[in-house]
C-alpha cells in the first residue's frame, strides 16, 4: 500500500522529470523502433527483452510498465527515450516505486544510453528538489 510520503515522492519525481524533459529532450522512437532499441538495452543490462506496444492510456500517462506481461504500454506511436528509460528503471529495481533506488537507476541508464550531460542534468534536478539519489559516477 502506498502511503502519503511515497505518493508525495512520486509526484515530486514526476515533476522533476517533466522539467528535465523540457530542458533536455531525448530522441523519439516509433513503437517498432522503441522495442528494437530497448531490446539492445535490455541485453546490455542483462534483463529479459521487454515488449513495447500501444494501448489507450489516460492523457497524463506517457508509459506504463506491466510486470506481469513484461511489457511497456505507450499511448501513441511515438515514445521518448526518456519514457523508455523511466519504465526500464522500474524493471531493473527491486523496489518498483519512485524512490531513491529508482531515481538512481534512471540516472545511471541516462548515463549509459543517452549522455553524461543528460544524466548530470537529471541528477542535479533531483538533488535541487530535495530528492535523494546516489552520486553520479562519470564512467560507465
Amino acid at each position: 500500500m502506498v502511503n502519503q510520503s511515497q505518493d508525495a515522492e512520486k509526484i515530486a519525481t514526476y515533476d522533476v522529470e517533466t522539467l528535465f524533459e523540457t530542458e533536455m529532450p531525448t530522441r523519439n522512437f516509433t513503437v517498432v523502433e522503441a522495442e528494437a532499441w530497448l531490446n539492445n538495452v535490455c541485453e546490455n543490462e542483462d534483463l529479459d527483452p521487454i515488449s513495447v506496444s500501444r494501448q489507450k492510456l489516460p492523457s497524463n500517462i506517457e508509459g506504463l510498465a506491466l510486470f506481469e506481461n513484461w511489457c511497456i504500454k505507450v499511448p501513441k506511436n511515438k515514445v521518448s527515450q526518456h519514457t523508455l528509460l523511466h519504465e526500464l528503471a522500474h524493471f531493473a529495481c527491486a523496489n518498483r516505486g519512485h524512490g531513491r533506488e529508482f531515481r538512481s537507476q534512471l540516472v545511471t541508464l541516462h548515463r549509459r544510453y543517452t549522455s553524461l550531460s543528460h544524466a548530470a542534468a537529471l541528477h542535479q534536478l533531483f538533488v535541487a528538489s530535495g530528492l535523494s539519489v546516489n552520486p553520479l559516477i562519470a564512467t560507465s
